[in-house]
């Protein structure tokens, strides 16, 4: 989801206060009263503390989508774990971004469809600072009374002694249509 295949959306109107950026997140909303391009910056955004030696899935909240009725049709993303206590460098964590955040004692985000309903899990690299990106045509219908989160989740049979500081950073941007709600 190249910029140059978006570009009259991007040219078009700034949207201000649409929806809720996460900590350590911020949003820029580009489009139409209808037609829209989130795209959400991840600055060093804490992942949970993963204990070693397991598996585990661990989930940021990294937006809030607008109220009303969301219709998701493509997403975008380019984001890095870094680690920091140098315990799950060359671990490559499932990644990918769902409406619920990623928990529980599982390796991959597939046995829960929710973890992964934005775009599905992909492998990363490394948990030493490398980019994944994914781009992923979805559709995605979420009604207004359905979860508006945007989380970006991880799960991985985690390498001993874990990580309690790792973060994630860089851009997820999300295309949709929206409908504001009554």
């Amino acid at each position: 989801m190249a910029r140059t295949a978006y570009n009259a959306l991007y040219d078009s109107t700034v949207l201000t206060a649409d929806g809720t950026a996460g900590t350590n997140c911020t949003v820029e909303t580009y489009g139409t009263t209808y037609e829209r391009i989130s795209v959400i910056t991840l600055s060093s955004v804490a992942v949970p503390a993963i204990a070693g030696g397991a598996d585990l899935a661990v989930g940021m909240l990294i937006w809030t989508m607008p109220a009303g009725v969301i219709r998701i049709k493509s997403s975008y993303r380019s984001v890095a774990i870094q680690q920091v206590d140098g315990n799950i460098t060359a671990d490559v964590p499932d990644s990918g971004l769902g409406t619920v955040i990623g928990s529980g004692v599982v390796a991959v985000l597939g046995g829960t469809a929710t973890f992964e309903n934005i775009s599905t899990g992909t492998a990363a690299a490394d948990c030493d600072g490398t980019a994944l990106v994914a781009e992923v045509s979805t559709e995605l219908q979420v009604l207004a009374a359905a979860a508006h989160t945007v989380h970006y989740n991880i799960a991985d049979g985690w390498a001993a002694s874990g990580d309690a500081n790792a973060t994630a950073s860089g851009t997820v941007i999300i295309n949709y249509n929206w409908y504001a709600a009554t």
